[in-house]
């Protein structure tokens, strides 16, 4: 009889591969974790700057489509008026009502002006609405040019 050893690995050895292996696959799960995690982030950046994009676009042309816009700083609510249509922006704590829309974003009304003077109440014909709950340093500025209509209509002319 003859004594033929069979070529393989050693128990010790093998433990030492699935140790490795192990070890390697956890790497692996924690870096997948991490760029999950960046991407979650990445992600909702994007969609604060696409809301904040948008709100931006449509209170600008609100802005510039309405005769009369006016700032109420007891109620923090923004009124337009126009002879077609009446919209009004309530800025709360958390979030921004638009008529019955409600824009999930914390924005604040900063400086407001007419006809070039710091108001705090009153006729508005342009404002800086400040984004920095959102996102560092971003502010809104929206103007318009009055016209004859709006000092026809105000109070006392």
């Amino acid at each position: 009889m003859t004594n033929h050893k069979i070529k393989s690995f050693t128990l010790p050895e093998l433990l030492i591969v699935m140790v490795l292996t192990a070890i390697v696959v956890g790497m692996a799960f924690s870096v997948l974790r991490l760029v999950q995690q960046q991407i979650k982030i990445i992600q909702t950046n994007f969609e604060k700057t696409s809301s904040l994009a948008l709100f931006e676009q449509r209170l600008w042309q609100d802005f510039n489509e309405m005769g009369s816009i006016q700032f109420d700083a007891n109620e923090n609510n923004l009124f337009m008026e126009s002879e077609m249509d009446t919209i009004i922006y309530s800025f709360q704590e958390n979030y921004v009502l638009r008529n019955s829309d409600t824009i999930k974003l914390r924005l604040t009304p900063n400086t407001l002006f007419f006809q070039g003077k710091e108001i705090h109440s009153g006729y508005v014909d342009a404002l800086f609405i400040s984004g920095k709950a959102e996102l560092p340093d971003y502010e809104i500025f929206v103007s318009k040019k009055n016209d004859l209509t709006l000092f026809m209509n105000q109070d006392g002319f």
